[in-house]
C-alpha cells in the first residue's frame, strides 16, 4: 500500500489526522534545519526593514525555499537562483526597450516566456535552471508593468533583483556555518537506518523468541525502494569533499551492501513465524554486537576495520545467515585493501543538454501550453478587472505545475491551498491581534520567528507536507510584511490569498480537462514495465546461464526493479489522488493499481531473496531433477506476469492463473527435501504472484 492510501489507516482517530500526525513527527535533521530557516529569515526580516529594501515577503520566502535537507543541495540551489535571477533580470531589461509601451507584444512575450520555463523544466539537462529563468523574466514583467516611466522600472527590476539574490545568498552562508547538514552526515544517517532495522529485527527475535510474521510497511519500503538516494547523497559528499573521490568504489560497495542487510532484514520480518532455537538467538546477540561495532566505526571517513581472524559460526535459520552474509559485507567494505562485494566501475558519459525525447513527445509541449494557458487566463482576468491585488494567481498556477500528472499538480494545489489557509488565518489572527500593539522590530521579529518556526517545520517534512509547509510560511509573510512598519490593512492578505486560490482553481480546470496526463495511466506502463522486470528476474537462476552470469544479470534486473518500483509508488499516491477527484468506473481503477502495487513490492523482495547467496547455495545443492522442476514452475510464474503486465498496460481484464500443474509437478518433487529452506520461498513467491490478481 502506497503512504497516501488514507483507506487502509483504519484507526480510532481519522485517516487524515493519523497521516498529518506521521509527517509531522521529529526525525533526525529535521529541527536544526527548522533552526537554520529561523535565524536566516529572522537576520532578512531585520536588514530589510533597516534598509528599505522592497519585497520583503519574497525576500522571506526564497530563504525557506532554498534551504534544503543537506548543504551541498542548498548551494546548488543558491546558485541555480542566483544565475537564474540574474539571467532572468538582463533579459527583462533588455525586453523591456521593445515592450514597455507596448502592451498588445508584452503579453505575447510573457506567454512565450511561462511556454519556454515549462518545456525547459521537464526536458532540459538542468531543467530547474531553465524554469527560473523563464518563471523570473515573466513575473518580472508582470510587476514593472505597473511604472509609471522606464526610470522607475529600472529601480524597480534591480532592487527586485536585490530581494531576491541577497537572502538566498545569505541563506548558503547560513547552511554552511550554523548547524550544517553535512552531505556526508546524511549518508551516514542513511546507513545506520538500514543497521537500526536490522537492529530492531534482531532485538525482536531475542525477546520473543521466534522469528517472522510481522507487517512493518516502512521496512518494505526501504527494502524495495533501491540504493538511489544514498547514491545521490554520495555524489553531494564528493563534491563536498573531494577526498572522499578516492574511497567512491568501496562507498559504493558500502551501500550496496546496506541494500543487501535491508532486503535480508525484510525477508527475516516477512518470514512465516517460527520458533527460533537457543544457538541462533545467541547467534542473534553476535550480530547485534557486530551492527554496533559498524555503527561506531561508520562516521569514519577511511577504511578502520580490520579481518576476522576466524569467521563467524553459521546461524540454522537461513534468514539468520543471509542477514549475516549481509553484515560480512558491508563489514568487508570497511577493511583497508578488501573488497568483496562486486562494484561495476561505471564510464561517465556525457549528459545531452536536452532528455531524449525532448523534441519527439508530443505531452511536453502540451505540459508547457497548459501552464501558459492557466497563467495568462489569470493574468487576463486581474488585468481585465484591474484587481492587481490577486496578482498571486499568477504566481500559483506556474508554481504548483512542476508535477507530471494531473494527480501531481492536484495534490500540490491541496498542499497550496491548505498551507495558504492555514498561514493566512494566522497572519489575520496577527493583523487582529498582535500588530496592532506592536511599537518596535523587536516585536515583528519575534512574530516572524513563531511563523516561520511552525512553517518552516513543515516544509523540513517529507515531499509529501513540504510544499505545504512553503506555501504557510509564503502566505503569512504575504499577511504581515505590508511596509516597512507594522500594518494593519487586512485587504492586502486577504486579496492575495483570493489569488492563491483563483489559480488553483484554474490550473485544477485546465489540467483536468485540457490533455489530462492521468497518474492512473502513467502507473499502468510502469507497472507494466516492472512486472515484465520481475518475470525476468524469477527466471533467474536458469539452466543456461552460469552462475556469474545470471548475478550479473540480476544485479542489473534488480537495479531497474528498484528503481521503477519507486516510481510505481509516487505514481500510485497521486493516482489515489485522482480517484478521490475525479472517480470514474471506466477507467482502470486505481485502487485495484494500489493493490498490485503493494503485491509487487513482496513479490520483488522475495525474486530478490532467492537470488541472494544462501538461497543460491541451496540451489546448487538440488539435483537435477528438482532444479528442473524449480526452473519449469519459476518459468510459469513469468510467463503468468507477463500476461498480467499485458493486462494492466491494454486495461483488460486479469488472467487467470494457470500455475496448478507445474506447481503441483514440483510439490511431488520437493516433497522429500527437508533440510533446504529455498522451496518454501518458492512457495511463497507462488503465493504471491497468484494474489496479484
Amino acid at each position: 500500500m502506497s503512504g497516501f492510501a488514507f483507506a487502509s489507516l483504519r484507526n480510532f482517530r481519522p485517516a487524515w489526522l493519523v497521516w498529518l500526525r506521521r509527517e509531522l513527527a521529529p526525525f533526525p535533521g529535521r529541527l536544526p534545519m527548522t533552526i537554520r530557516l529561523v535565524v536566516t529569515v529572522s537576520i532578512v526580516t531585520i536588514v530589510s526593514l533597516a534598509l528599505q529594501v522592497p519585497q520583503l515577503a519574497f525576500s522571506a520566502f526564497f530563504c525557506v525555499f532554498a534551504t534544503k535537507e543537506n548543504r551541498g543541495l542548498t548551494l546548488l540551489t543558491g546558485v541555480l537562483f542566483i544565475i537564474g535571477a540574474t539571467a532572468a533580470t538582463i533579459i527583462n531589461l533588455l525586453l523591456y526597450t521593445w515592450v514597455f509601451d507596448y502592451p498588445q507584444f508584452r503579453v505575447p512575450v510573457m506567454a512565450c516566456l511561462i511556454f519556454c520555463a515549462m518545456f525547459l523544466s521537464r526536458t532540459f539537462v538542468i531543467g530547474p535552471l531553465g524554469f527560473i529563468v523563464g518563471f523570473f523574466s515573466a513575473l518580472m514583467l508582470t510587476i514593472g508593468e505597473a511604472a509609471p516611466d522606464t526610470e522607475t522600472l529600472v529601480r524597480n527590476e534591480l532592487w527586485l533583483w536585490v530581494a531576491i539574490v541577497y537572502p538566498i545568498s545569505l541563506t548558503v552562508f547560513v547552511n554552511q556555518l550554523l548547524l550544517p547538514a553535512d552531505p556526508w552526515t546524511a549518508l551516514v544517517q542513511g546507513l545506520e537506518l538500514r543497521l537500526d532495522a536490522a537492529s530492531a529485527a534482531l532485538n525482536r527475535v531475542i525477546r520473543e523468541g521466534s522469528a517472522g510474521g510481522q507487517t512493518n510497511q516502512r521496512l518494505l519500503n526501504l527494502a524495495t525502494r533501491g540504493s538511489g538516494p544514498m547514491l545521490s547523497i554520495l555524489h553531494f559528499a564528493e563534491a563536498n569533499e573531494p577526498s572522499l573521490k578516492r574511497r567512491h568504489p568501496f562507498l559504493v560497495e558500502t551501500i550496496s551492501a546496506a541494500s543487501h542487510l535491508v532486503n535480508a532484514t525484510a525477508s527475516l520480518e516477512f518470514r512465516d513465524p517460527q520458533p527460533v532455537s537457543a544457538d541462533d538467538i545467541l547467534h542473534a546477540k553476535t550480530l547485534l554486537s557486530e551492527i554496533a561495532q559498524l555503527k561506531a566505526v561508520l562516521p569514519e571517513k577511511e577504511r578502520v576495520l580490520s579481518s576476522r581472524k576466524t569467521p563467524l559460526p553459521r546461524p540454522a535459520l537461513p534468514q539468520l545467515r543471509e542477514l549475516q552474509f549481509a553484515l560480512e559485507s558491508f563489514r568487508d567494505t570497511m577493511i583497508p585493501g578488501h573488497s568483496d562485494y562486486s562494484s561495476t566501475n561505471v564510464e561517465k558519459t556525457k549528459k545531452p543538454l536536452f532528455s531524449p525525447d525532448a523534441f519527439t513527445n508530443p505531452t511536453h509541449v502540451q505540459f508547457a501550453l497548459k501552464v501558459t494557458f492557466a497563467a495568462m487566463i489569470c493574468y487576463l482576468l486581474y488585468t481585465a478587472v484591474d484587481w492587481q491585488g490577486i496578482r498571486t494567481s499568477f504566481i500559483t498556477c506556474v508554481v504548483i505545475a512542476l508535477g507530471n500528472t494531473t494527480g501531481a499538480t492536484i495534490y500540490k494545489s491541496w498542499l497550496r491551498f491548505g498551507g495558504c489557509l492555514a498561514g493566512g488565518l494566522l497572519g489575520y489572527l496577527a493583523i487582529f491581534l498582535l500588530i496592532p500593539n506592536m511599537v518596535s522590530i523587536t516585536s515583528l521579529v519575534l512574530l516572524t520567528v513563531a511563523g516561520t518556526a511552525l512553517g518552516g517545520w513543515v516544509a523540513a517534512g517529507s515531499e509529501r507536507i513540504a510544499y505545504a509547509g512553503l506555501q504557510f510560511a509564503f502566505a503569512f509573510y504575504l499577511c504581515i510584511f505590508q511596509g516597512y512598519a507594522p500594518e494593519v490593512d487586512l485587504t492586502t492578505a486577504r486579496d492575495r490569498l483570493v489569488g492563491i486560490i483563483l489559480g488553483t482553481i484554474v490550473s485544477a480546470v485546465i489540467f483536468r480537462y485540457v490533455w489530462p496526463e492521468h497518474a492512473v495511466d502513467q502507473l499502468r506502463v510502469k507497472l507494466a514495465r516492472v512486472l515484465r522486470t520481475l518475470s525476468q528476474l524469477v527466471c533467474l537462476p536458469g539452466t543456461d546461464l552460469s552462475m556469474e552470469t545470471g548475478k550479473d544479470k540480476a544485479k542489473s534486473l534488480h537495479s531497474d526493479l528498484s528503481r521503477d518500483l519507486d516510481s510505481v509508488l509516487v505514481l500510485s499516491e497521486q493516482a489515489n489522488v485522482e480517484n478521490v477527484m475525479f472517480g470514474d468506473p471506466k477507467r482502470f481503477p486505481s485502487t485495484l493499481l494500489d493493490h498490485i502495487s503493494s503485491h509487487v513490492q513482496a513479490s520483488s523482495l522475495i525474486a530478490t531473496a532467492l537470488l541472494r547467496r544462501t538461497k543460491l547455495e541451496e540451489w546448487g545443492l538440488l539435483d537435477q531433477r528438482a532444479r528442473a522442476a524449480e526452473t519449469e514452475l519459476r518459468n510459469g510464474v513469468a510467463d503468468y506476469l507477463k500476461r498480467i503486465a499485458a493486462s494492466v498496460e491494454n486495461r483488460q481484464s486479469f488472467p487467470l492463473s494457470n500455475l496448478e500443474s507445474a506447481l503441483a509437478k514440483w510439490n511431488l518433487t520437493a516433497a522429500g527435501i527437508v533440510d533446504n529452506d529455498r522451496p518454501r520461498l518458492v512457495r511463497r513467491l507462488v503465493s504471491q504472484v497468484e494474489s496479484l490478481a
